[in-house]
Order: structure tokens, then sequence, then C-alpha cells
């Protein structure tokens, strides 16, 4: 039987006690931002919880070892159904429970826990889970700083209309007056093309695209495959242009002859299932050459961490979002797949473009309150916690707020 200890409660909404004459400052502040003002003061208040349990205590490590299948019977159960109640993912009500071995209550708790820090959801105390398991609530307060940290920088959008991509959650979140409205899963890029953070405005979106292949790209990594197959054109639908701008037949270049440095050629792959934009996407503007478009490699998005792609954000129900972009251009459903149908390419401007956020939060509270933690997927945390650990300079206005 484990005992009943001091519950951090994630999946309830904060209940905030009485603030003082500066919280109260801070929060009017922050409540004056919107959407992203309320992501402040969530994470102000999990701040606070996670504070007061690591003077409480904390949690305690579960030790290392093999998988912990359902209904298995392992002498370090008691530690992690205590690890969990601490947390608040095992409740309150269930912390009588026997722990002779791995029953349906414990896993329950366990898939609570994997939901909220990203991990694949399957009830299993592996290798993933065992080490988000064991992270400290010192950490975890850290992580919070450096995330509220991030959520500043963003406070001088009010907007509660926007699209925001969280980069380590692999989500997109729609927000319609500082509510989430819809969310999707996305594919970011992998640790050697990370996704930039920015900003900018999604004014437009391109049914049935047709995708310019980068240089970098072509050259490197589609060269080889064009030198491998002589079917790689016609079967992926791509066309072949030299520098003036004029099509060129493929069959008539020596490529035994190019490589990655003489490669002076633009591909540009036409609409249709195998084309890597899919069946529609969403512009948005920027400096890094990002898209954000549909995938015909849907089968990536099964896999808990989605750090796939070349910098580009893929989406998973792409549809869906067109659906409710245009929502607010009287399309319905119905006209949104029959465009797709059409195989037509076709740029539909909305009347009301949206804020676009790219963002890297590692740690985010939802609108249930509930406390999530992501991996750290391109070790960007360190810097952010370095820089608020150092001692604060009056004369060094860009110095971060290191109150937290």
């Amino acid at each position: 039987m484990i005992a009943a200890s001091l519950v951090l409660m994630p999946w309830q909404a904060p209940a905030c006690a009485a603030p003082g004459a500066e919280d109260k400052a801070a929060q009017d502040t922050a409540t004056a931002f919107s959407a992203l003002g309320s992501q402040f003061q969530r994470l102000e208040e999990q701040l606070r919880q996670h504070r007061a349990l690591a003077e409480a205590g904390g949690w305690p490590e579960v030790p290392d070892g093999p998988t912990i299948h359902p209904d298995a019977e392992d002498s370090r159960l008691a530690t992690l159904a205590l690890r969990l109640s601490v947390s608040g993912d095992l409740f309150s009500a269930d912390t009588g429970l026997s722990t002779s071995a791995y029953n349906e209550t414990l896993q329950n708790a366990v898939r609570r826990f994997q939901a909220r820090h990203g991990l694949d959801v399957d009830g299993l105390v592996g290798r993933g889970t065992l080490r988000a398991l064991n992270v400290t609530v010192q950490q975890r307060i850290d992580q919070i700083r450096v995330n509220l940290e991030r959520v500043r920088w963003d406070l001088d959008d009010n907007s509660e209309d926007l699209v925001l991509v969280n980069i380590p959650a692999f989500k997109m979140h729609v927000i319609r007056d500082g509510k989430i409205v819809w969310t999707t899963d996305v594919i970011v890029g992998d640790p050697e093309n990370k996704t930039p953070v920015f900003r900018s405005t999604l004014k437009n979106l391109v049914f049935n695209p047709t995708w310019t292949v980068p240089q970098s790209i072509a050259s490197k990594e589609l060269l080889p495959k064009i030198k491998q197959d002589p079917s790689f054109f016609q079967r992926g639908n791509y066309e072949l242009y030299d520098r003036a701008g004029d099509k060129v037949d493929p069959s008539s270049v020596d490529w035994s002859a190019v490589d990655r440095k003489s490669f002076s050629y633009t591909l540009v792959q036409q609409p249709g299932p195998t084309n890597q934009m899919g069946q529609i996407k969403f512009m948005i503007p920027n400096d890094y050459s990002v898209c954000m478009h549909d995938t015909p490699q849907k089968s990536l998005f099964a896999v808990a961490a989605r750090a796939f792609s070349h910098g580009c954000i893929r989406i998973d129900r792409p549809l869906g979002l067109a659906e409710v972009l245009l929502d607010n251009e009287n399309w319905t459903r119905k006209e949104v797949d029959s465009q797709v149908e059409s195989s037509e390419t076709r740029s539909v401007v909305l009347t009301e473009p949206l804020q676009v956020h790219i963002v890297y939060w590692t740690a985010e509270v939802d609108d249930l309150g509930v406390m999530h933690f992501y991996d750290d997927i391109y070790k960007w945390d360190a810097t952010v916690l370095e820089r608020l650990d150092k001692p604060f300079q009056s004369d060094h206005h860009d110095q971060p707020g290191a109150s937290y």
C-alpha cells in the first residue's frame, strides 16, 4: 500500500490563492496580453506549485530496470506509485491501491504522465518513460523558468486570434478569442535542420500546390536518385528547368557528368499524390524558407517525437486546418474537399489574415490547467537558463528577467 503525499494536481485547473500586490500587478499585466498572457499566468502558477513541491521534498527516483509491462510484479511499483501520486498523475482517491502488480489503475496513471510529457502513450514503463519520471523537481522548475522567459518575449503581441506551432510539442493550435479551438500534430525539423522560431502572417493558402525543390535538397539528396533511377522524373512527377527558366527534357542531360557543384537545374514537382507539399500549403512569408504544408508521408505521425523534416512544418490534418481558416470565408468542408479533388492549383486569400507564432516551448500549460513538459530536442534550454541565472545588471536593458 502507498501513503498519501503532497499532491500537485496537473490534471485540474490551478486554484490560485489570493495574490499579493506584486503578484496582482503581474497578473493584471499578463491579462492584457490575451492568449499569450494567459500562458504566462499559468506558467507562473505552476512555478509556484513546483517550488512548493520542492520544499516538501519533491518526488522519489524510480530505480532503473527492465520495462514494466501490464500485470507484471516488480519491486519498483510502490516507488512508481508514490512518484505518480506526488505529481498528481495518480489521483489521490487511488493512493490506497495495491502495488503487488502493475494493475490498470497504475497503468492509467502512467498513461496520463506519458501524455503530458510528449511520450508514446502505451502504459509501458520503458527507458524513455523512466528517464522522464526521474527528472528532478528542480530541473522542472528550471524548465518552467526558461519557458516563462520565452513566453515573455512574445507578450508584445496581444492577438486573440492566431496560429501557434510549438516545436518541441510537435503540435499546432488555432486560437480564437484567446482560446484553443483546433489542434493537430505536426512534423518539424530534425536537429540538423532545425525549425527556427519566428513570427509571420498567414494570408493565403494554396490548393494542389507545386513544389520548387530547394537547390540544396535537389543537388545533395535528389541528384543521386536521378542518376540511379531513369524513371525518377516520371515517377515523382517532376519537371526540369535550366537557369533561364526554360523547360528541359531530363533524358537530354548527361547525368553522369553532373555533380553537386555543377548542378545548375531547378526541379519543380507537379501537383499530385506524390507531391511533397501534399494537397495544400499555407503561406507564411519568412526569411528562413520554411513552409507549412501537407505531406504524403502520413505514417510518420504515428511516432511521438516527430523531428523529421528539413525545417518545414508538415501538418497531420491540413484539410481540417483549411476548413477552420476558411470558415470566415463561408467555405464548407465539402467545398474544401471539392477543391482538392479538382487537382487545380488555386490560391485562396484570407480576408482576415492570422498571426502565426512558431515557438519553442519545452514547458506549457494547456487550457485545462494541465502541465506539459517536452524534450529539449534542439538543446536550446541551457543557453536561456544560463542567462537567467546571471546576476541582474540594471544597465543591461536586454538582460532576461531573473525574477522567475
